[in-house]
């Protein structure tokens, strides 16, 4: 099947009404407020998420294959009707993955790739995206179906295979080893739940673990290095609180280096042009 896109078709009364390439879903959305902008065509979903986040299901209106493909720019990637509500791919992240593509390319020392290291790397865009243009990338979840599924975006995308060292670990304390191994890298991205368990089933708390997370990432970047990129999805989070706390956290664990944070919401914009809030990010450039 030829990949096609995706689109917000609309949103309202706590749900998304999403176009993945040929099929189209309903998923609950807790931010997403206000009315339907157009009522009727929720009628045509092939597939609607039924229940609360982890004691729901998938009602199926029309036969929707166990997987297909979606396009983002040169990218493919997999999407299934997966537990708790989830696609395997966050679409709001493709702005990201062009910022990180635009900034590791004018990072580059001559003709030197990257390395990245990708953490709560889920199902791969950003390890795909960076990937493709030459960057190595390590790859770390705590999750062993979702680096399956990325391998599979990896195999989909036609990855060389030394491209991407898959990592299935708790994110901290990967990093901590990274530390004491010495290793540096030119990028790292941070992509943390607000709530989580590790692999040997310790809590991952953002508010509690974030800061000490990132204290000893900047510890791992290089010389060189090009961006770090913090993504946040807590009630709490705002441009401000994430600007502030990167900022700080950069300016004392780097005080030699120059750098540039841009802090925002991510947004999707539906078909109608209305706004929809899916987290927040901010965005550290190193030099310049």
């Amino acid at each position: 099947m030829k990949p096609t896109t995706y689109t917000l078709l609309d949103f309202g009364n706590g749900k998304r009404l999403e176009q993945w390439g040929p099929y189209r879903l309903v998923r609950p959305d807790p931010a997403a407020q206000g009315w339907n902008a157009d009522p009727a065509v929720w009628n045509s979903a092939d597939a609607t998420y039924v229940g609360a986040k982890g004691k729901g299901f998938w009602s199926r209106r029309t036969r929707v294959p166990p997987e297909w493909y979606v396009r983002f720019d040169d990218l493919q990637l997999a999407v299934r009707l997966a537990p708790y509500k989830h696609t395997g791919v966050f679409p709001e992240q493709e702005q990201n993955w062009r910022w990180m593509r635009d900034a590791a390319a004018e990072g580059r020392v001559s003709d030197k790739r990257l390395a990245v290291l990708n953490l709560f790397a889920y199902t791969g865009g950003a390890t795909m995206a960076l990937a493709r243009d030459g960057h190595f990338v390590t790859h770390v979840d705590a999750s062993k179906p979702a680096i399956a599924w990325a391998k599979a975006n990896a195999a989909l995308n036609e990855l060389p295979g030394d491209r991407v060292r898959w990592i299935m670990d708790d994110a901290a304390a990967f990093v901590a080893r990274e530390r004491r191994r010495g290793r540096t890298y030119d990028a790292i991205l941070l992509d943390p739940p607000a709530f989580g368990h590790s692999p040997s089933g310790k809590a991952w708390r953002v508010d509690r673990d974030l800061p000490p997370l990132l204290e000893d990432c900047c510890g791992l970047l290089s010389e060189n290095a090009a961006f770090l990129v913090l993504n946040g999805y807590a009630q709490h989070d705002t441009p401000d609180s994430f600007h502030r706390l990167l900022s700080g956290i950069v300016r004392h664990r780097l005080p030699t280096k120059r750098f540039a944070i841009d802090a925002r919401e991510l947004n999707l914009i539906a078909k109608g042009g209305r706004t929809l809030s899916t987290g927040i990010v901010a965005r550290c450039r190193f030099g310049g």
